[in-house]
């Protein structure tokens, strides 16, 4: 997922985060001519604006705070702080991303909001030290390359008496039907990136990390929530394209050859995929850790 499931695939849209990419489920019907739209059409409503909510319910903005968005994407923990506090905030977000800027500056004029959108990179974070109240960052940490390098820059950014509240997936052993799928796609193609999207389930990994990042207090805790997808044949065959776009078994396949690829992964998932359609639609528990680190 940035269902944000992620993945490293030159063949989807950069998202940013030294090539990570959300895995964008898009159906045909809704497919855009910038796969950022599709990804904030199909997957803000279901699944991240409701997890947005929950990251900044946790984060607590006050006015006249300045609030910085790390790895925003197209925007919506960003847009969600701005609408919530108006203008008595600084709102910044930044993505390496192109496309998905262009998205959360439309998305964001169209909603009348003021935030400043920039192009960085969470290893080198463009903005002097102590410079924000708040730091905020969803579902992007488990895609950066150098995870000590962005802990380190978000703890330099955050003023001393300032927070940085991270959110990331629990492991895959916590989401059965990941596990069922990268299980299959590693079994047909010989290898699945699936397991990065979960890279951070372990709690006392990611403490370790913010700790010697140079934060002195560091607290987690988990979270749940169900997200509803429309049509589940569209939603298993966008798991399965974007799922597999990297792997180089498959990008040398013909198109024929990975279509039939496609098809057997797909037929291997319909007992998972029914266990979790109700009234046309895939019911999914998600878990995720949100991480508060303080300087």
């Amino acid at each position: 997922m940035r269902v944000r499931l992620f993945l490293r695939s030159a063949a989807r849209v950069e998202c940013g985060l030294e090539g990570a990419c959300p895995l964008i489920l898009m159906p045909g019907s809704i497919a855009m001519a910038n796969p950022a739209e599709s990804y904030e059409s199909y997957m803000m409503p279901t699944l991240f604006g409701p997890c947005a909510r929950i990251l900044i319910q946790e984060a607590d903005p006050k006015p006249g705070e300045r609030v910085l968005d790390v790895g925003c994407g197209t925007g919506i923990v960003a847009r969600e702080v701005a609408s919530r506090l108006g203008t008595t905030a600084t709102v910044t977000a930044v993505d390496l991303s192109a496309n998905m800027l262009a998205v959360a500056r439309a998305v964001a004029a169209e909603e009348g909001l003021t935030i400043e959108w920039r192009e960085g990179n969470a290893e080198q974070l463009p903005f002097h030290d102590d410079a924000f109240d708040l730091v905020l960052c969803q579902f992007a940490l488990m895609f950066v390359a150098d995870k000590a390098a962005a802990l380190s820059e978000m703890r330099r950014v955050v003023n001393g008496s300032g927070r940085v509240l991270i959110s990331a997936w629990r492991g895959l052993d916590r989401h059965p039907f990941y596990q069922t799928l990268h299980n299959v796609i590693q079994q047909r193609l010989g290898m699945s990136a699936l397991q990065e999207i979960f890279a951070l389930g372990d709690a006392d990994v990611l403490r370790g990390m913010a700790l010697a990042a140079g934060f002195r207090l560091v607290e987690i805790k988990p979270f749940s929530l169900t997200a509803r997808f429309p049509n589940p044949e569209a939603f298993i065959a966008g798991e399965i394209e974007v799922d597999t776009a990297a792997i180089p078994s498959m990008q040398h396949l013909n198109s024929k050859a990975r279509e039939a690829i496609v098809r057997a992964i797909t037929k291997d998932m319909q007992p998972p995929l029914k266990e979790l359609t109700s009234d046309n639609h895939v019911v999914m528990p998600f878990h995720g850790s949100l991480i508060r680190a303080l300087p």
